[in-house]
């Protein structure tokens, strides 16, 4: 994360920019690798699991952890364009969910899409390069990297260890659910999604910290569509089966992940403030579907 941060400002990207494509794509690469490993080893449930979870968890416990930090403000044009194409993903992805199932033909849709979006998002990113406020570097990120030799090492470590985290913590998924009688689906909504959301909890309350809310909205709303299109999308074309999607995971989880975006599209389209109180609402609403998921297992 701080390699590709230091990258970013070396090729004098905006704030807003390096919110919501480098740092949601780089939160984003331990579901990635996560999705990969349990879609190679014959654990689709896992992947399911781990992306939704990880979409609801961004918003209702990173976002709302952030803004009981300092309160969000996601307001501003880019905002709502970006946060209108993650609500349309995860909609789009719940009825390939419903109607065809998530197999590689799904999965080839959600790539096209991300390809599509990636596109458009180059093009919008040379016009933020020429109007870019380089004025305040972005320190936030627990110090990043200027130096070419340290930024590479930063990215060259990171590309090495994100797989061998990715391998312990699928097999050490799978071995819990084995030892507890719980679902793989569970273990992915539960213990894989917190786990891969730390990134993202990590970036959203230091930005909060530095009272830069738009980089904490930007990196949620980037994270949860790179999940739903290109994470979903690469393990649905890569898996040699249709991932299974259960009744109780469609009436219920999947609900909760599409409402929990669309609540954060309403602020961001009417530019509220997500303040203290809401902040910790939310954060406590992530709390009661962490126990209602446990509660009807």
């Amino acid at each position: 994360m701080r390699g590709s941060v230091g990258l970013a400002r070396k090729l004098h990207l905006s704030e807003l920019v390096v919110g919501a494509t480098v740092i949601g794509f780089g939160t984003s690469l331990p579901e990635l690798m996560v999705s990969l490993r349990a879609a190679t080893t014959g654990f689709p449930n896992l992947i399911l699991g781990n992306v939704v979870g990880s979409n609801t968890a961004n918003v209702l416990l990173v976002g709302g952890a952030a803004a009981v930090v300092y309160p969000l403000l996601p307001d501003g044009a880019a905002v709502r364009r970006n946060v209108i194409v993650m609500v349309l993903s995860v909609v789009g992805f719940a009825l390939l969910a419903a109607v065809n199932g998530l197999g590689q033909v799904g999965g080839a849709i959600l790539l096209m899409a991300f390809i599509g979006i990636m596109a458009l998002t180059a093009r919008s990113t040379l016009q933020a390069q020429r109007n870019a406020d380089l004025s305040t570097p972005m320190e936030w990120v627990l110090g990043v990297p200027v130096r070419p030799i340290t930024i590479a090492l930063f990215i060259g470590f990171g590309i090495v260890a994100l797989p061998l985290g990715a391998t312990l913590l699928v097999d050490s998924a799978v071995l819990i659910a084995q030892s507890f009688n719980v679902s793989e689906t569970v273990i992915g909504l539960t213990v894989l999604a917190l786990g891969t959301s730390l990134p993202e909890l990590t970036t959203a309350v230091l930005a909060a910290l530095e009272r830069r809310s738009d980089v904490a909205i930007g990196a949620i709303i980037g994270s949860n569509t790179f999940n739903i299109l290109m994470i979903m999308g690469v393990a649905a074309a890569l898996s040699p089966e249709p991932i299974p999607v259960s009744t109780r995971f469609m009436v219920f989880d999947v609900p909760v992940m599409v409402l929990s975006s669309a609540l954060l599209a309403a602020f961001a389209w009417k530019g509220w403030k997500i303040g203290r109180i809401t902040g910790a609402l939310l954060v406590v609403s992530y709390v009661a579907y962490m126990g209602a998921l446990f509660a009807f297992v």
